[in-house]
């Protein structure tokens, strides 16, 4: 019995064992028996990527992330990925490397999209810059801030029009007062123009009769003009 419960024990580690490596395997999402190849991407900031993260090229999942490692420079620090791809991930100059989240709050992974169809193929161990992933946080704070300035610019012309009320009201009194003489006085003026609309169409006809007997007048004198002579000499 004894014999027995130790070779269930064996069994149990050897499936457990067997177990791991498939899991592992599983976990990297591709067989070494694949062919590929290798680049690096750097990023300021990796929002949280870690090892054997997926590699996604035009959607499509094609790679691992294979190592990370801090890069640090002389003005800032740097986090430098080496992505492991499929040999059919074929990747141009000028593609576009960011960190992107699977769904809302999935899992990080490598995005990758191809630019142009006509840029040169990347060769093992190319170097990329990636473009680093939107800062919520800083994006949180910055909203914060402008909602704290429209509130204190709220509250200002609140003030303003509080100490300033008596000053309105006065104002938009004037301004009713204004307009209700702009209207009396429009309304003076029709009176008016009624009152003395006779006497201003006999203006007007007056003006054209005698406009009328001047071009008469002068065309008579163009036609004959001896009368003026005439004319002088009766005097």
């Amino acid at each position: 019995m004894k014999i027995n419960n130790e070779i269930k024990i064996g069994l149990m580690v050897v499936v457990s064992l067997i177990l791991l490596v498939v899991m592992t395997f599983t976990a990297e999402k591709f067989s070494f028996s694949k062919k590929g190849y290798t680049i690096k991407v750097q990023f300021k900031d990796i929002s949280g990527l870690t090892l054997s993260s997926p590699v996604m090229f035009n959607g499509y999942e094609m790679g691992v992330v294979e190592n990370i490692a801090i890069k640090e420079g002389k003005e800032e620090v740097k986090i430098e990925l080496t992505l492991w791809l499929n040999q059919k991930a074929r990747l141009r100059k000028g593609d576009k490397v960011y960190v992107k989240n699977l769904g809302l709050m999935g899992e990080k992974y490598v995005g990758i999209v191809s630019k142009s169809n006509n840029a040169p193929y990347l060769q093992e161990g190319a170097f990329l810059i990636g473009e680093d992933p939107v800062d919520f946080e800083k994006l949180m704070e910055d909203g914060q801030g402008i909602a704290k300035q429209l509130n204190e610019v709220s509250q200002n012309i609140n003030e303003l029009l509080e100490k300033n009320k008596e000053t309105i009201d006065e104002i938009l009194v004037g301004v009713n007062e204004t307009l209700k003489n702009a209207h009396s006085i429009s309304d003076d003026l029709d009176d008016l123009m009624d009152v003395n609309k006779g006497k201003v169409d006999r203006m007007v006809a007056n003006l054209e009769a005698t406009s009328k007997n001047l071009e008469e007048m002068s065309l008579d004198l163009k036609l004959h003009p001896w009368k003026i002579m005439y004319k002088g000499k009766d005097k």
